[in-house]
C-alpha cells in the first residue's frame, strides 16, 4: 500500500503537501526536494513524506549505524530493532516504543485514515486560541526532525546539482576540444586546397619527339664556264669561212674532174642537199665564174 500523502503543487501559498491537515497558517515551511520536485512543506508533511526515516512513536530519527559508536545527537534515537506498519509497510517504530504486539503495529497516519479523519503531527490551533500553538516537547521533536530531513533533502539535491554541473562542465570541455580539433582540421584542409590551387596543373606525359629527317641539301648548281666574246666571234668566223670554202672546193673538184674526164664523187654536204643541182658543161666550154665570185663576195 502506498502512503496516502504525496506532494502537490496546486496550493499557491502555505504548505504544498497533499491533503495537508496542518492548516494554511502552518509555520515554518521547509524547502524539500521530493521525487525530483522542490516543495514548500510544513513539518508534519515533511515527516509524512519520509515515513521510514523516523520512529512514528517517539518521533526521533532512526540511527543509520546501529553497530557503530553512539552519537550524541538529540534528533537521533538510540539504535535498536524496529517494526514496520502492518497497513502501509512504510512507517517504522522501535520495538521498545510499541506497547503491544509488533505484528499488529499500525502507524498513526494509517489509523487516522482507517477512521476517516485527517491526520497531522502539527494540528492547527484550536478555535478561540487566537491562532496560537503550544510548542511542547512533542512539537519540538517534530520541528527538529522535519528540519533535519529537509536539510538532508536539500543537501542531496545540492550534491546532485553539483555532480550534474561538473558533468556538464566536463562535457562542455570535451565538446570545446572536439570543436577546436574540427576547426583545426578544417583550416588545414583549406590551406592544403589553397596550396593545391597555386600549383600548376600536371601535364600529361608526352611521347618523345621523333627525329625528323633532315632535308638533303640541293645539288650545287653547275657552273657555266663563261665564254668570252672573242671566242664566240672566232668560232663564228670559222663557221662562215668553212661554209664559204665548201662551194669553192666543190667547184674546183668538179672542174678537175671535167678536165680529167673522170668525175670525182663529191661528198654531199648538208647545205648542198638543199641547193639545186649545177649542170656540168661540156668539155672545152668556159665555165661560168659568176657564182664563184658571188659566193666569195657573199
Amino acid at each position: 500500500m502506498t502512503h496516502p500523502f504525496r506532494p502537490s503543487t496546486s496550493v499557491p501559498r502555505g504548505c504544498g503537501g497533499d491533503r495537508c491537515a496542518s492548516g494554511r497558517d502552518a509555520w515554518p515551511l521547509h524547502h524539500v526536494r521530493h521525487e525530483g520536485v522542490f516543495c514548500r512543506l510544513c513539518s508534519s508533511c515533511v515527516l509524512l513524506y519520509h515515513p521510514s526515516a523516523y520512529c512514528s512513536a517517539c518521533l526521533l530519527l532512526i540511527s543509520p549505524d546501529a553497530g557503530g559508536e553512539p552519537r550524541i545527537d538529540p534528533a537521533l534515537a538510540p539504535p535498536g530493532p524496529t517494526a514496520t506498519c502492518s497497513d502501509c509497510g512504510l512507517s517504522v517504530a522501535h520495538l521498545s516504543c510499541l506497547p503491544g504486539n509488533p505484528d499488529s503495529f499500525l502507524c498513526p497516519p494509517c489509523a487516522a485514515a482507517n477512521e476517516g479523519r485527517p491526520f497531522s503531527f502539527t494540528p492547527p490551533a484550536p478555535i478561540g486560541s487566537g491562532g496560537r500553538r503550544v510548542l511542547d516537547e512533542r512539537a519540538a521533536r517534530v520541528l527538529l526532525v522535519a528540519a533535519r530531513l529537509a536539510n538532508d533533502s536539500v543537501g542531496r539535491a545540492a550534491a546532485a546539482a553539483r555532480e550534474e554541473a561538473e558533468r556538464c562542465v566536463a562535457e562542455a570541455a570535451a565538446a570545446r576540444k572536439r570543436s577546436r580539433e574540427m576547426l583545426d582540421n578544417a583550416f588545414r584542409a583549406l590551406e592544403a586546397e589553397a596550396q593545391e590551387d597555386k600549383k600548376p596543373p600536371p601535364t600529361a606525359a608526352q611521347p618523345p619527339p621523333q627525329p625528323q629527317p633532315q632535308p638533303q641539301p640541293p645539288p650545287p648548281p653547275k657552273k657555266k664556264t663563261p665564254k668570252s666574246n672573242e671566242a664566240n666571234r672566232d668560232r663564228d668566223k670559222l663557221l662562215k669561212l668553212n661554209a664559204m670554202q665548201q662551194p669553192a672546193l666543190a667547184f674546183a673538184a668538179a672542174a678537175a674532174a671535167a678536165a680529167s674526164s673522170k668525175p670525182l664523187p663529191v661528198p654531199p654536204s648538208s647545205k648542198e642537199e638543199n641547193k639545186p643541182v649545177v649542170k656540168q658543161e661540156p668539155q672545152g666550154s668556159v665555165p661560168n665564174r659568176a657564182p664563184l665570185f658571188g659566193a666569195l663576195q657573199s
